[in-house]
């Protein structure tokens, strides 16, 4: 075979490829959903790897078709399928191939690790079985890199989600077929990324999927490994850095960039799958935390090519679940702040006359806060963006207390009608016209939909009810991800896109609307306000509500 294809590094749940050049600050990296023409099939379990300026999904639970991504064009397309279910495996290329060494095949929660290496070739778009893994040494989970033109895997798992988690390490010369048992690492673990950089191999994330409970099988969601693993290369010997990873997680991806390791997502405890981007710097050791995934997820991978990072499919969910989205990771992005975290600039209060002076809204701690504790001799009370969009995606996170008992909510292409007399009473005059995006922490089922309080058509449009009043029992989803301030990890994600006359909103990774709005917001009722289709953003304080209410990251992008 010939040496490994320079600059390729592909892992398990990751493809780490140290950029060209040492971008040290990454603080104005976003994550952008890119709307590529056609989807990959969804998936989760997979691997995700670049050869020669295309990237490969391949694998994953089920018997689904290899997709291949070109960057350049943002197009995805279809190859063939594999011989049977490979997941749980890392993908690294080696000359015109692409390696999957210490799969899994079957079902949750007695997949069997496979015997063989295999390999998929992309210029023939065709599989093949290498060469068999000694029988003591088969796992799948694992940690797999290659460095000096040989293949390392670290850890894994060998008996599926039952038993068997280990602190294994191996290599594997593709040029001579020798199989070797190195040193084991400090910490079992499996369900993670290895990660090179320089000559050193880094072990980061990960978990103890041997650890169960009695009536908890799943207790290994929560047995995370902290600890960051090291073994040098040239000192032929591993380490533990000082400090660990700030949020533990399973399954996550990696990329590099110059000497940062970035890891991406993963799961855990939570009921959804985790966001953060969480960047060490392997100089000093330390870890800071950096813009989050539009969607969490794990059992995944990213890439990093041309300085930028992408990740592909993968789970939104703790558990099963499949995607088939991809976002990017650059510095050159559409994202812009809305809320400075310092004050009130580019935003403005509105409220009835009586409400006049009222100080329920301000800034503290980096924080938006509603506060209207103790105090409900209010009506509605605004605070309204001051610049107006039509089509965008906007993004937020939001906390409630558990003293929190009232309702608050998105409005979006709204307007202020500072002489609208709303119940046709003098202190009653001003109005906000637009459809809302509730918030309501006491009835978090709530959360996502849709209410339009536009005068003349105030009513639930998603789902469709003829006014305010809605019913739990019929209308609640079956699934509903909501988390008070006393709970991991106490914010709420919120994203809202709003396109033509389709409205959608996701909250904790969960589509609640997808709403067509055609003949509702561009009617004549919308078009008389000038709402509906363009107007401003603003978050409401419902009238009588007793409220303690954060919010921050509120960022959002134009679409075109």
């Amino acid at each position: 075979m010939k040496k490994l294809l320079p600059g390729i590094l592909c892992l398990l749940f990751s493809s780490a490829i140290a950029a060209q050049s040492d971008h040290t600050d990454m603080k104005a990296y976003r994550w952008t959903t890119i709307e590529t023409s056609a989807q990959p099939a969804a998936r989760h379990e997979n691997g995700f790897v670049e050869y020669k300026g295309k990237f490969y999904l391949l694998g994953g639970r089920g018997i689904i078709p290899v997709n291949v991504f070109d960057p350049e064009t943002e197009t995805w397309e279809t190859r063939s399928n594999p011989p049977f279910e490979m997941h749980h495996f890392q993908a690294v290329v080696y000359d015109d191939a692409i390696f999957l060494v210490g799969a899994m095949t079957g079902s949750y929660p007695s997949e069997k690790p496979l015997e063989n290496i295999w390999l998929y070739f992309p210029e023939t778009d065709s599989w093949e079985a290498g060469p068999e893994i000694p029988s003591g040494r088969r796992r799948g989970s694992a940690g797999t890199v290659i460095y000096d033109n040989k293949i390392y895997m670290v850890c894994g798992i060998e008996y599926g989600h039952t038993s068997g988690t280990n602190n294994y390490f191996d290599c594997y010369d593709p040029e001579t077929g020798i199989w070797e048992e190195l040193t084991s690492a400090p910490h079992i673990r499996d369900h993670f990324p290895a990660t090179v950089i320089g000559n050193r191999l880094y072990c980061i994330g990960g978990r103890n999927t041997s650890v169960h409970h009695e009536n908890n099988f799943g207790a290994f969601f929560e047995a995370t490994v902290p600890e960051v693993d090291v073994y040098d290369f040239r000192e032929g010997k591993w380490f533990t850095l000082p400090d660990k990873i700030p949020v533990p997680t399973a399954a996550g991806g990696t990329i590099c960039i110059g000497k940062n390791i970035l890891y991406i997502g993963g799961e855990g405890k939570q009921s959804q799958a985790y966001n953060q981007t969480q960047r060490l710097d392997t100089e000093t050791g330390k870890w800071s935390q950096l813009a989050p995934l539009n969607t969490g997820r794990h059992g995944s991978c990213a890439i990093i090519y041309d300085g930028k990072g992408y990740i592909a499919a993968g789970s939104p969910n703790k558990g099963g679940g499949n995607l088939s989205s991809t976002e990017l990771f650059s510095a050159n992005h559409e994202w812009k702040s809305l809320f400075n975290g310092i004050n009130l600039d580019g935003w403005s209060i509105r409220c009835q006359d009586r409400d006049n002076g009222k100080d329920y809204w301000r800034v503290e701690n980096g924080l938006l806060i509603c506060d209207t504790k103790g105090r409900t001799d209010h009506s509605y009370i605004w605070l309204i963006n001051d610049t107006e969009y039509s089509d965008f995606e906007l993004r937020l996170r939001f906390q409630a207390s558990r003293e929190n008992k009232g309702n608050s909510g998105v409005q979006v292409r709204s307007r202020w009608d500072a002489e609208a007399l709303v119940n046709d009473m003098p202190e009653d005059k001003g109005w906000l016209d637009g459809p809302q995006v509730d918030i309501d922490p006491n009835n978090s089922w709530r959360n996502g939909f849709i209410y339009d309080e536009t005068r003349g058509f105030r009513r639930w449009i998603n789902p469709s009810l003829p006014d305010w009043k809605i019913d739990s029992a019929a209308y609640a989803p079956k699934r509903v991800i909501y988390y008070f301030e006393d709970e991991e990890p106490g914010w709420n994600d919120m994203t809202i896109i709003c396109k033509g006359t389709n409205i959608k909103t996701v909250v904790n990774n969960i589509l609640v609307s997808d709403y067509d709005g055609s003949g509702i917001l561009n009617d004549d009722v919308h078009k008389i306000r000038n709402v509906g289709m363009t107007g401003q953003i603003a978050l409401q304080l419902h009238m009588n509500s007793c409220n303690l209410i954060r919010f921050r990251d509120i960022e959002i992008r134009e679409l075109k």
